[in-house]
């Protein structure tokens, strides 16, 4: 069965509601310019582009209806045509019904034929928001329900057309007494992707489901070394050889608590593998080299699926350390990425993109000869970075740091106990800052990147 949704940034889902409501008591409406992400099981339409109906194209706004010049739609169908965009047709209801009236029905089921008609080959939709809340829906020769409307920025809301429940609600008793039944519904609806199962990922993967995270793709092409077992969770000594995922997904199942596992013993670095990470709903970024994280970013800006980067640098002189700095960053459109923070760099990319002989030959003449040495790692850093990742995620979805706690990241100096938090803007040259990625979805070639495999 095809589930159906939406995505808009949190800044976009503002503007509709503004242009929505701009007439009080009245009903008013405007149209999403959407790009497309089709997999297996879902089609998710992507905001790229919010644009109000304007008063001169209203011919009647009142508390239960409202009619408009056909010159309004005619010119978003040309420009959608133009650009091969989806077009979703939102309307207010300020009365609070969420729901699609019988009125609706009729006079969308007009205007949906005419998008298919003037924009082939494309997916168009509807929504419906009241003050609160907002629903959608899909056609394509008859009426489907949107399953979720995704909005993601400084807060993250998934509002589900059917609210399932929570199995095994005791085991989440004092959980549901800290943020509330909703959020336990919410966490359990969640698709969730990891990428990289070690020190950091093991200890994510281990808190993200006793917190009750519905479903959670892992994805690692590493096996398990003898001194991976001190810091990764679930592993022990004779598992040294087995896949990373295979232990996470053991140890996630052992639990029982209703987690669905989906395991990929493959690196993203592999187009068929990075193809699965537009499932989720989140990501959080577990991985120590560039290139997955320079994948992670395209996957964030084109699909508007948020991105949570984690890193732990240990420095340390003569067995004793001198730093020891871990690293929270989430990524999203509009946010400064990990290029523009300098935490991953071309350079590092061509480093790694490089052949082991190759490699070898640079650290043996002098080049980066700390590509040959193994960084230090102590679980009790990987762990807490883990948590504070956790904690980011949790706000992001509650907001229980505050309304003022905005930041997109948040560093942490172990050896000094402070925290700090920052938010940058991108640079203007950086591919996060170019809004035409943002939403754009599926394209060929996948990320419009040359692949491996």
């Amino acid at each position: 069965m095809m589930d159906y949704s939406l995505t808009i940034r949190e800044e976009d889902f503002k503007v509709l509601q503004t242009a929505l409501f701009s007439s009080p008591g009245s009903e008013g409406a405007a149209y999403l310019l959407c790009g497309e992400s089709r997999t297996t099981g879902e089609i998710r339409l992507l905001a790229r582009e919010v644009i109000p109906v304007v008063s001169a194209h209203y011919q009647a706004r009142r508390a239960d209806f409202l009619s408009i010049l056909s010159s309004s739609y005619v010119s978003i169908a040309k420009r959608a045509k133009n650009e091969t965009l989806s077009i979703v047709f939102a309307h207010s209801h300020p009365g609070g019904f969420l729901e699609f009236s019988s009125q609706d029905d009729r006079e969308e089921q007009k205007l949906q034929e005419f998008f298919h008609a003037r924009v082939p080959g494309r997916l168009h939709g509807a929504l419906v928001l009241t003050e609160n809340a907002v629903i959608g829906r899909v056609y394509d020769g008859q009426y489907k329900p949107m399953k979720t409307v995704r909005i993601v920025g400084n807060r993250f809301s998934w509002h589900h057309r059917a609210k399932s429940g929570v199995p095994m609600l005791s085991c989440f008793d004092r959980q549901i007494r800290a943020f509330g039944q909703d959020v336990q519904v919410a966490l359990n609806s969640l698709h969730v992707g990891v990428v990289g199962a070690g020190g950091t990922g093991s200890a994510l993967i281990e808190q993200l489901a006793r917190l009750g995270v519905g479903t959670l793709s892992i994805f690692d092409g590493d096996i398990l070394e003898a001194s991976n077992v001190n810091r990764v969770y679930g592993a022990g000594v004779s598992d040294a050889g087995q896949h990373k995922v295979s232990i996470a997904k053991r140890n996630v199942e052992r639990m029982g608590l209703g987690t669905r596992i989906q395991a990929f013993p493959e690196p993203i670095t592999h187009e068929r593998i990075a193809r699965h990470l537009r499932d989720c709903d989140v990501i959080f970024g577990c991985t120590d080299k560039q290139i997955p994280r320079s994948i992670l970013i395209q996957i964030s800006l084109r699909y508007l699926i948020p991105v949570i980067d984690m890193g732990v640098l240990i420095a340390s002189r003569n067995s004793i350390i001198t730093d020891v700095v871990g690293r929270v960053t989430t990524i999203l459109p509009g946010e400064a990425c990990l290029f523009c923070r300098k935490r991953i760099t071309p350079e590092g990319i061509r480093f790694e993109s490089l052949s082991d002989a190759e490699l070898t030959s640079l650290i043996q003449e002098g080049y980066a000869p700390e590509l040959g040495t193994p960084n230090p790692a102590v679980i009790a850093f990987t762990s807490g970075i883990a948590s504070f990742a956790v904690s980011e995620f949790l706000h992001r979805m509650t907001g229980y740091m505050g309304h003022n706690r905005n930041s997109s990241e948040m560093l942490c100096f172990f050896d000094q106990t402070q925290l700090h938090t920052n938010r940058l803007q991108p640079n203007h040259q950086c591919i996060c800052a170019q809004r035409r990625f943002w939403g754009e979805g599926d394209s060929e070639p996948f990320l419009d990147s040359v692949w491996a495999d």
